[in-house]
């Protein structure tokens, strides 16, 4: 039986941004290595007709692999799209809506930053004010993700711009992190190129109350469709972890609204049949091309879902069938 590929990358930038540092940022000229690479390997499609092939619609191909992008990184226009158009390979951005054009400030991006800037005292002093505990400065990523609270997380981030880093020098050093409006309208008309949602502010959707699921969805459905295409798009899941960063409630949110395919980010490739729920995709990073792109290539094959996941997939679907 064939297994379906889809690769997660997240930004390709090649300046040197705080925020993206150490985030699962892979160099310009890796990436496109990675590229010319993957296309000689494997039939690189577009995840719609990749999808039709885990549906059972299509099948005359085996070897397939579809690209994905999550975010909606600047990069993705200045460096991925070229490189990627270069080989006729085509991909699908999922884009956290509000954050388009650099409006807002991504809450991951500005704590990254201020860890990489030095200030990681300061932020955990702030997180531990707000949560009422104390967290050490090497604990901030798995503290802030596993008790994620969207108002304290809100209030961090404002005490950042007026304690640690001011607003306006933050957003000088670290401009154009994400597309603008004017990319996306470039984008949308390029034959390779496919959008998706990835929410409004990119929360952990499990720390959320149902209301605060479906307006992180709802919205960036409503951006989507009134600035790109009238048809639901699909959805990629902040973070992706099933029952660590989400659980059966965001799937019932997104199919509230229509939304037919959903995409988690803890691995694993894909059979027939795969449910359209819980996509899974392999997220890359340089650390996983440390040993080059060719041996990453030739791990493709043996990179499956972590055992873990197996029970919860299935507690995922009891859930599911019990709505």
């Amino acid at each position: 039986m064939s297994d379906y590929i889809i690769l997660l990358f997240h930004s390709t930038d090649g300046r040197d941004r705080l925020s993206l540092k150490n985030l699962g940022n892979i160099h310009p000229e890796i990436f496109g290595k990675l590229a010319a690479g993957l296309k000689n390997e494997f039939d690189i499609v577009s995840l719609k007709e990749l999808l039709g092939s885990v549906s059972g619609d299509t099948g005359r191909r085996e070897r397939l692999l579809a690209i994905t992008f999550d975010d909606g990184p600047k990069s993705y226009a200045t460096e991925a799209v070229p490189v990627m158009s270069a080989y006729g390979i085509p991909s699908t951005c999922f884009l956290i809506t509000d954050c388009i054009g650099d409006i807002t400030i991504y809450w991951r991006y500005l704590y990254n930053f201020c860890m990489n800037r030095g200030y990681d005292r300061e932020l955990a002093g702030l997180i531990s004010a707000e949560y009422g505990v104390p967290v050490r400065a090497g604990d901030l990523i798995s503290f802030t993700r596993n008790n994620y609270d969207k108002e304290k997380n809100r209030r961090v981030t404002g005490n950042i711009l007026k304690q640690i880093v001011p607003e306006e020098e933050y957003s000088i050093t670290e401009s154009d992190l994400f597309l603008s409006y004017l990319d996306i309208e470039e984008l949308k008309d390029n034959p390779l190129v496919s959008f998706g949602i990835h929410t409004r502010t990119h929360p952990v959707m499990r720390r959320l109350s149902d209301e605060e699921i479906l307006d992180e969805i709802s919205g960036s459905l409503d951006f989507y469709k009134s600035r790109i295409n009238d048809e639901i798009p699909m959805f990629s899941i902040p973070f992706g972890r099933l029952y660590k960063d989400y659980d059966e409630r965001t799937i019932i949110a997104a199919r509230k609204l229509s939304i037919e395919y959903i995409f988690s980010a803890y691995g694993g490739h894909n059979k027939k049949g795969q449910p359209p729920y819980n996509i899974r995709r392999i997220s890359v990073n340089e650390g996983l091309l440390g040993n080059g792109t060719g041996s990453f290539i030739r791990l493709l094959g043996d990179l499956s879902v972590a055992p873990e996941y197996f029970p919860k997939e299935e507690k995922l679907s009891i859930a599911l069938s019990r709505q």
